[in-house]
């Protein structure tokens, strides 16, 4: 499937090349390193339209979120047709008056992670060709030939070559012409680099979620908590697997233009966001109203946790107040069995109502097909004109002959 994004991928990087080498002059290895970069700008650039309606579906929907919460308190409880309707008719218009659609935030995501795999798996490939580094011929990448892929192979950094990585072995350092030293130091500071540049990316997100996530869907928190962590483990093992791992020196290179270009397309995307979608205080009010009562909530359940765990403790190193400490423990535990039942409940009542509302669309859905096939039937049919075939005898004189003679007989006058 990564080949029909390879030949595009390949194609522009190759042409890139062309340009710089032959029509500028360049030398063959500027002339790739500043391929990569080209790669990167029209790739990524094409790319950007798509990251702009990612992230303005996911605006849109903050926006709407006040609104369509207060709908959807409206109409909590209703299981009637009509009510269901005329909720659906609300939500609708209110994302109509905005340009939100669903698709504007799903659709995109598909489109470009293709592309970054294919982007990727171009210069891995380069880098790292199939027929190792000692072959004559190589595999050909896209539009990409053996020739290129062995010019490419060619091109040094200094005096570092393109596929240089630092765990080579000294007879691959000397075969490339370069030390272990030289690698290490043209790779490392790349490496921290992109590190630094995914770190400031991550973190820009995660204070952006800070302030826009929906913090009553459990699944939002969770994956919010993951991005946190990922926020300070991602450049760590970034830079871990560039040490230890067999990435050469032009995959860094590549590291540090696309993450650069990462960071700086959502720091441009935000500030027009920002501007152009600004939210109101009624917006700032309700996901400053949802933030706290769920940190209010997770406060409250962690103090009578850690009460009961405390508690259990006392009943180890505090023995002769044990009736006390069974007595918070008891109080604990009833606490949050009530609330754990309570939150059953809820969600037993809200799933009895979805239940409820689909069961009424598909008798609605129903009862519409029929009566329209009721409709269908019911109507009179509209008959064709009948065709009349007449039979037009044509007399023909009778000869003298021992044989009747049989009239002529005309079957397709109408």
């Amino acid at each position: 499937m990564l080949e029909m994004f390879i030949y595009p991928v390949s194609g522009v990087m190759k042409l890139w090349h062309v340009f710089l080498h032959s029509v500028l002059g360049l030398s063959d290895s500027l002339s790739w390193l500043l391929s990569i970069f080209g790669l990167i700008v029209v790739v990524r650039g094409i790319t950007t339209p798509l990251q702009w309606m990612i992230l303005l579906s996911g605006r849109l929907t903050v926006i709407l979120r006040p609104q369509l919460a207060a709908i959807a308190k409206e109409y909590e409880n209703d299981t009637d047709i009509e009510k269901i309707k005329e909720k659906d008719a609300k939500e609708k218009a209110l994302k109509k008056e905005v340009g939100y659609t669903v698709r504007a935030g799903c659709i995109p995501p598909l489109i470009q992670v293709p592309v970054f795999l294919g982007l990727y798996q171009v210069m891995l490939r380069m880098a790292r060709p199939r027929d190792g580094l000692d072959s004559t011929t190589h595999e050909p990448i896209g539009f990409l030939t053996s020739n290129d892929v062995a010019s490419f192979l060619q091109t040094r950094f200094g005096n570092v070559p393109a596929p240089a990585y630092i765990t080579m072995s000294q007879a691959q350092f000397d075969r490339l012409g370069t030390t272990y030293d030289e690698v290490v130091q043209f790779v490392v500071p790349l490496l921290i680099l992109a590190g630094m540049l995914t770190f400031f990316t991550m973190m820009i997100s995660t204070v952006r979620n800070f302030f826009t996530l929906d913090y009553n869907a459990k699944i939002a928190v969770r994956m919010a908590n993951i991005v946190v962590i990922s926020t300070f483990f991602t450049p760590v093992l970034l830079f871990f697997i560039g040490f230890t791992g067999p990435i050469p020196a032009a995959i860094t290179v590549y590291w540090v233009g696309n993450n650069l270009w990462t960071l700086l397309q959502n720091v441009v995307i935000f500030a027009i966001l920002h501007k152009k979608y600004p939210f109101t205080e009624e917006i700032k009010q309700y996901q400053y109203k949802i933030r706290r009562d769920r940190i209010d909530h997770q406060r409250v359940v962690r103090h009578h946790v850690w009460g009961r765990r405390i508690a259990h403790l006392g009943l180890i190193f505090n023995p002769w107040n044990k009736a006390r400490h069974k007595e918070r423990i008891a109080a604990a535990t009833q606490f949050l069995h009530d609330l754990k039942t309570e939150e059953q409940a809820e969600k037993k009542r809200r799933k009895a109502v979805n239940a409820e509302r689909l069961r009424v669309q598909m008798v609605h859905r129903r009862q519409k097909r029929i009566e329209k096939r009721k409709k269908a039937t019911s109507q009179p049919e509209v008959k064709k004109p009948e065709r009349r075939i007449e039979l037009i005898e044509e007399a023909e004189p009778v000869e003298d002959s021992a044989m009747p003679v049989t009239p002529k007989v005309n079957y397709w006058s109408v």
